[in-house]
């Protein structure tokens, strides 16, 4: 019979795994949007040193994941995904600092910060799970 905690553990994993998988494409997709945005935010005079600031910490995290894939450990795989955790991290901030400092509209980032929340989520829950 197998054991209450067996079963979690392996649920866990599979969790795990199927979040990896997504995250990949996920990452991506906001990287590519990252790119958009800083095509956009040129065209509306924002610095140059904020723009590739935020197109390098927003397409690090797709970067970093990706490199997690080639990991030759298990510690180094929980690294590159920490290190795309601390890129998120980094990204909001960017965000952040161009909205107020040119004072764009709440509704500008709205979607950008709402992937990224959750592409955050699911770091942490990746994570989370591989400590375990």
């Amino acid at each position: 019979m197998t054991s209450f905690r067996s079963v979690i553990h392996k649920i866990y994993v599979t969790m795990s795994k199927q979040y990896e998988r997504d995250i990949r494409e996920w990452t991506m997709a906001y990287a590519v949007l990252i790119v958009k945005e800083t095509l956009a935010l040129k065209k509306e005079g924002v610095e140059y040193s904020l723009r590739d600031q935020l197109l390098r910490s927003g397409t690090s995290i797709g970067a970093n994941v990706r490199e997690a894939k080639a990991s030759s450990s298990r510690r180094e795989l929980i690294r590159y995904y920490e290190i795309s955790l601390k890129s998120c991290e980094e990204t909001e901030f960017w965000i952040n600092v161009i909205q107020l400092g040119y004072e764009m509209s709440n509704n500008r980032f709205e979607s950008m910060m709402k992937e990224l929340n959750e592409i955050t989520r699911v770091l942490v829950t990746i994570i989370n799970n591989l400590k375990k």
